[in-house]
């Protein structure tokens, strides 16, 4: 069974963006249903999803609490961040093989790549 996954790379320090909150979510009869609730790992990577929610592909929303994560990194921080809550929405069809989205950040900007 194929699996969604992500990696999160921190641009401004040059390495692996560590426990970063991330929910999952996949419409399902026209409701969002939760998928996943987790986190990053050491390498800054972590499965989203596995087989069962990527059957017959659909619409998915991954939430990046990028915010929350930059503040425990000590950066320096105005009180409105830049970037938050990263939401991306997107479509995939029937996963056949192993996904993984890379997204590269700072407190102020972000690019993301799916492989």
């Amino acid at each position: 069974m194929a699996n969604l996954a992500i990696k999160i790379i921190d641009s401004t320090n040059g390495g692996f963006a560590e426990n970063v909150a991330i929910e999952t979510r996949k419409i399902v009869e026209g409701n969002w249903e939760l998928v996943s609730k987790t986190r990053t790992n050491l390498d800054g990577f972590v499965v989203l999803a596995d087989g069962e929610h990527l059957e017959n592909g659909g619409y998915y929303e991954v939430m990046v609490f990028l915010g929350a994560y930059f503040t425990e990194c000590g950066y320096s921080l105005p009180q409105m961040k830049f970037v938050d809550i990263l939401p991306l929405r997107f479509g995939m069809e029937d996963a056949v093989e192993d996904s993984e989205i890379v997204l590269s950040v700072t407190p102020y900007g972000y690019t993301v790549v799916y492989t």
